[in-house]
Formats: C-alpha cells, sequence, structure tokens
C-alpha cells in the first residue's frame, strides 16, 4: 500500500506495496500504525480458543483490504483487496479499476485482454458461485449467477460485458490459486519477516539478520538459529553485554525496571529456583517511552542490573553483574510469543523455541516446542523434573496497557468463536485481561494463558 494514500503497486507473488509476503505481524502492523490517516481503522481476528493453530487476520476496512497470517511464525501468506473502490492500485503503469467512481472492480476484459493477458482455464466455484481467474502470485475472482448448466466456455461469457467485474483480488505465492490455496498457511517461507533484510546485508554484518529459531539446550546453552548467519549461541551466566551486542547489534531499548511484583531470585545453583514475591529499587537509565514501560514482570535486583530489549526479535536478555566479579554477564532470557489476545501481544515479535534437553539415565528426555498447549507440556515437564511448585497467578488487569498497539472497547465475538480486537491511536481505556498462570521448573518459567498458549518463556 502506499503509505501516502496514493497508488498501490501490485507485484505478483510478492507484495502489494510495503505489505510485503512473509512479514511478520509484527513488521505489519508496527508500518500500519505510523499511518494513522492512511489506515485509520485495523483489526485483529483471530481463534480465541487456538490462536496458534489458526490464521491471524488483520481487517483493514477503510482500505478494503484483509492480510491473513499463519499462526505459528505469524507470517503474511496471503494478501486480499476486497473493495477495490477504496484503494488505488496499479500493475506495470496501468491502474486496476478508478477508485472512487462507485464502478466496482476492474472488468474481465481489461485484465485478460490488456493489463495481464491469457491465462490457463480458470476455476469455478460452484458453493461460492464465482469464477478464478488465477495467474502466478495473483487471482481475480468474478460473480457468476447461478444456472442450471455450467457454460462451457467461462471465458467468452465474462468477456462479452464490461459489466463482469472483479469483487476481489487475491496476492499470494504460488503458480496458481488451485495449487497454492491448500498449503497456502503451512509450507515453508522462503522471504524474511523483515522485508529490509537480506543475504548481503545480513552477512555484511550479523546485526541486520533475524532470528529464525531458539533452542534451548543444556548445560545453560541457549542457541539462537539464524536466518543467514551461523548460529549465536549464548551461554547464561557467560556471554557478555560486548558478545551480544557484536552478534545481534544494539539492543532497542536498555531497561531498568523499579518496582513489580514478581522477581526471580538469583542463586548460584539451577535446581530449586523458585518464584517468590520481591520489589527491587533500580532505576531507567533515561525517562521511558511507551514501549520501554513494563517490558517485563521479571525485575532486575540492582543498579547494575538491566534488560536488552530486542523487540525485533521478541527476546528481551537479562545482564546482572552479580554473577562475576570482573564483567556483567547474561543471566536470563525471556521469550515472547505475541500471542493475539494476551497482555504483550504486538510489543515484540514472535519468538518461536524448542526445548532439547538429552536423556541423563536419571532424567528423562524432554522435547516442547512453542506451539505446543501448555497441557500437552505439563506432564512431559513433570516427568523430567517432578511436580513441581504450584502455579502463581499472575494479575495482568491491574496494569494499563502500554504496547505498540492498543486494544480499543474490550472484545466482540465473531463467527465461529472468532475474537475481534480494533487497534489504533496511543492512548486507551483500560483494558482487562485477566489472569495469566506463572508455572516454574528448574531453569524455565511459563506464562500461560486461559486458552493455554504459552504467553512468554523465561529461561534461567
Amino acid at each position: 500500500m502506499a503509505t501516502d494514500g496514493g497508488t498501490a503497486q501490485v507485484y505478483p507473488s510478492k507484495a502489494l506495496g510495503f505489505l510485503t509476503l512473509g512479514s511478520s505481524i509484527y513488521e505489519v502492523l508496527t508500518s500500519l500504525r505510523r499511518y494513522p490517516r492512511v489506515f485509520p481503522s485495523i483489526s485483529v481476528i483471530y481463534e480465541a480458543s487456538a490462536p496458534l493453530s489458526t490464521p491471524v487476520v488483520l481487517l483493514l476496512d477503510a482500505n478494503g483490504l484483509r492480510l491473513r497470517f499463519d499462526g505459528q511464525d505469524q507470517r503474511l501468506r496471503l494478501i486480499e483487496v476486497l473493495d477495490f473502490q477504496k484503494s488505488r492500485l496499479t500493475y506495470n503503469g496501468g491502474e486496476l479499476a478508478k477508485a472512487g467512481t462507485g464502478t466496482g472492480g476492474p472488468a474481465f476484459r481489461n485484465i485478460y485482454n490488456k493489463l495481464f493477458g491469457p491465462t490457463y482455464p480458470g476455476e469455478y466455484m460452484e458453493d461460492q458461485g464465482v469464477y478464478v481467474l488465477s495467474y502466478p502470485g495473483v487471482a481475480f475472482s468474478f460473480p457468476v449467477e447461478k444456472q442450471d448448466k455450467k457454460p462451457d466456455d467461462f471465458v467468452s461469457l465474462l468477456m462479452g460485458s464490461n459489466a463482469h467485474t472483479a469483487s476481489s483480488m487475491a496476492i499470494y505465492n504460488g503458480s496458481s490459486w488451485s495449487d497454492a490455496r491448500d498449503g497456502l498457511f503451512t509450507k515453508p517461507v522462503t522471504t524474511p519477516r523483515s522485508p529490509g533484510i537480506n543475504s548481503a546485508s545480513a552477512r555484511l554484518s550479523s546485526a541486520n539478520d533475524e532470528v529464525e529459531l531458539v533452542r534451548l539446550h543444556d548445560d545453560n546453552k541457549v542457541e539462537l538459529v539464524r536466518r543467514h548467519n551461523k548460529p549465536f549461541c549464548i551461554t547464561l551466566h557467560l556471554t557478555t553485554p560486548q558478545e551480544l551486542v557484536a552478534e545481534l547489534g544494539p539492543p532497542s531499548a536498555i531497561y531498568r525496571k523499579n518496582d513489580h511484583r514478581l522477581s526471580i531470585h538469583r542463586t548460584h545453583s539451577m535446581s530449586g529456583r523458585g518464584i517468590q514475591d520481591d520489589t527491587d529499587d533500580t532505576e531507567p537509565e533515561d525517562p521511558p517511552s511507551d514501549d520501554d514501560k513494563d517490558v517485563s514482570d521479571v525485575s532486575a535486583t540492582s543498579n547494575s542490573d538491566y534488560f536488552y530489549n530486542y523487540f525485533q526479535h521478541g527476546i528481551d536478555i537479562f545482564i546482572s553483574s552479580a554473577r562475576s566479579s570482573y564483567h556483567p554477564v547474561a543471566t536470563k532470557i525471556i521469550l515472547h510469543g505475541n500471542v493475539p489476545g494476551s497482555f504483550e501481544f504486538q510489543r515484540y515479535r514472535r519468538s518461536r523455541w524448542v526445548i532439547e534437553l538429552a536423556d541423563t539415565g536419571k532424567k528423562s528426555e524432554l522435547k516442547l516446542h512453542s506451539e505446543m498447549s501448555f497441557d500437552e507440556a505439563l506432564p512431559k515437564l513433570r516427568e523430567r523434573f517432578g511436580e513441581g511448585q504450584r502455579p502463581m497467578l499472575l494479575n495482568r488487569g491491574s496494569d494499563s496497557p502500554s504496547s505498540s498497539c492498543e486494544l480499543l472497547g474490550g472484545w466482540e465475538d465473531g463467527d465461529n468463536g472468532e475474537k475481534t480486537t480494533t487497534l489504533a491511536g496511543k492512548s486507551a481505556p483500560e483494558a482487562t485481561f485477566g489472569n495469566t498462570e506463572l508455572f516454574g521448573f528448574p531453569g524455565f518459567i511459563f506464562e500461560v494463558l486461559k486458552n493455554r498458549a504459552v504467553s512468554s518463556l523465561t529461561v534461567f
């Protein structure tokens, strides 16, 4: 889309303006909110009971657009134009339809003869009453009245009059719509989550690379799997801030939290570590911005303790000098899930992780991943570590949201159990998020939502 409200170029298989296939929902929402006059209304639609296994939808009603993301990795898979009158769209210098004229979408004759040219026979979707004309990476839907007998030649039928105009357009990655649609939300994505990242820039500096996955191993090893460069391994209690900056670049923010009810007490042993109530006296380096506030409820405990916030990677890294008499070291990592409906939605890009702990003879093997329901993960954790502590309730409703994306008007029930959230502006009335549960095990703390999705994972 054009950020100035002008025309947006259609790039089959790739993008519509700056909306690029493969981008993360974090990247897209952050970009959209920079231009509130162009995109005044943004709605997030998701399945409340399964937000990580079903697609997440952004509806830009004022622009006639719908963006569909897969639930697991939250990457843009499908761009749909639902109303050609609300956006000015061009392809190879030609305008698809005259926006604002009330004449609807582009005519079949114009698409077939001028803009895109002849193509293979389309597909008649009898249950929807539409004929889909498909090209590599782009497809158009044309309403066709149901008839007693299917026409032998839909092209001739639709070519006969300019009255046959497209009702919608889809931009996707594939040779045709019929080939692409079945694996649309499950097949691997080759494009980066942040469109500006490429192999050249990433290899020039590893700080320009993306973290694709976080692997959690034995011996305090946290492996950051990157898109272009070799994995970077953080060893908790050994890796220094200088090493982090060299590999990941400067953090988006540095945060010293000055108060909170929850603090993970530091001990010299991984075993027996628990969740306890506490407060701390740390202060921020500078007056915090909206994006700096409440980045974590895991608090620092001295003036020399602080967080490196990497919003674009979905991680916070806790730096403490109490672990070493020589220099500060990383002692904890918080991995954020960016789960729709959670308190932290749109503060961080989604971080995907896997836990891979080997069988030691005394302790069973443990394999978990970020998309797993916690009800499925809990028996495996107890098999490895024992029953563990009772979960602690964390009341998110007592905090006022200050994320980069506000929730207005509460929740609205949609069809099929979906939830819709309207996003806009910087200020919003306080929203009630309800309680989350914190489950502690040696080296891990899981924050679990009511729908049993893991909202965040603290590794220490």
